[in-house]
């Protein structure tokens, strides 16, 4: 039964909501609140804008437009703040308390309504109606988040009985708590079910970047962690870059053919994924070539590194075939197009002054 099979899903997609770490669960709510912004973003400026239409209801019960048309009219002033603080700061924190911000003001200016309704008997029916903007915020919420806001709102309930004096506030909280509860629920499954569609946005965006021979990073990924000419998240720590060559690889291909060529890269990339650490950047760059970006660490010890890791290939009795080779390493200044540049003469250097070696510009 499809029920069945849907159940067996979202425990699944459970399981892996439980196992993921703190920055990895960032990421995720970080993902979940980019994709459904624009739609929550859209939905309660209007339905705040909707709630002015209200005034209607309030002219049938009270006869008159004037005694709700201050307190309507007031999330104008919400919408407003809403708008500026959400241009200037784009963090998901910021970026979910305002649409918290803007529900809760729709509630309020809601209450100040009721206040000056001589029947506040239809309050309940406000009240009800909140819960689908409620529900609607929670696609960028947490589920958490979603909770207390609605905790929020039914203490929201009490603070105003306290002055409007609900002749029925029994059946609205009566009412109101199956609502609230139905819309943690509803947003505690729109977040598994997100995360299937979290995980296979990552694995297409892995798929971009990772070469499908080698399974280490291709050129893509420096469209993603160089902007402006500048490595991203390096500030403060020392960054060295290496590039390596595989040495008369076309020697390789025409003699033992480019199957062993291709398992050759392959060994090259598994072996610099191996013994590289789990920050740094191992990138097949073109070719037989390979760039490795030493997240903090200085050229010398960048240096050191790619000199066992040379002395390795040279020993070793598990490659393909025999080969060599030859790597340049260079301290990444800042400028990551002059970088490349050193690096590249580095191993220009090397090539052309004997090949199986070193070189540091």
């Amino acid at each position: 039964m499809k029920i069945i099979d849907n159940a067996r899903t979202l425990l699944n997609l459970y399981r892996d909501y439980k196992t993921m770490d703190a920055r990895d669960m960032a990421d995720f709510y970080e993902s979940k609140c980019k994709y459904y912004q624009g739609y929550v973003g859209i939905s309660v400026i209007i339905g705040a804008l909707v709630s002015i239409t209200f005034i209607y209801s309030d002219y049938l019960l009270n006869g008159s437009f004037s005694p709700t048309l201050i307190p309507r009219f007031s999330i104008l002033f919400s919408i407003a703040i809403f708008l500026i603080v959400t241009q200037l700061c784009h963090s998901r924190a910021v970026t979910v308390f305002m649409d918290h911000f803007l529900t809760h003001a729709i509630i309020w200016a809601t209450i100040w309504s009721i206040y000056h309704l001589e029947n506040k008997i239809h309050a309940s029916e406000g009240f009800i109606i909140m819960n689908l903007i409620f529900l609607t915020v929670g696609f960028v919420s947490k589920p958490k988040e979603s909770l207390y806001s609605s905790l929020l709102f039914i203490a929201e309930i009490f603070i105003s009985n306290s002055f409007n004096h609900y002749t029925n506030l029994d059946i609205i909280l009566a009412l109101q708590i199956p609502c609230a509860l139905a819309v943690f629920l509803s947003h505690f499954l729109l977040m598994l079910f997100y995360l299937d569609h979290y995980r296979v946005q990552q694995q297409l965006e892995l798929a971009m970047v990772t070469d499908p021979l080698t399974q280490v990073y291709n050129r893509h990924l420096l469209e993603k962690i160089v902007t402006q000419n500048a490595l991203k998240n390096v500030e403060n720590v020392p960054v060295a870059i290496a590039m390596l060559d595989i040495d008369f690889f076309k020697q390789v291909n025409d003699e033992h053919g480019h199957y062993t060529g291709d398992l050759t890269l392959l060994y090259m990339g598994q072996k610099l994924a191996k013994e590289t650490h789990e920050n740094d950047y191992v990138i097949r760059y073109g070719g037989e070539e390979f760039i490795i970006i030493f997240k903090n660490c200085d050229v010398n010890n960048a240096c050191a590194r790619m000199e066992q890791f040379r002395r390795d290939i040279e020993s070793s009795d598990d490659t393909p075939v025999p080969f060599t080779i030859s790597v340049g390493v260079s301290k990444y200044t800042g400028d990551f197009s002059k970088t490349i540049q050193n690096v590249d003469h580095a191993l220009y250097k090397a090539k052309n002054t004997g090949r199986n070696k070193v070189v540091v510009v």
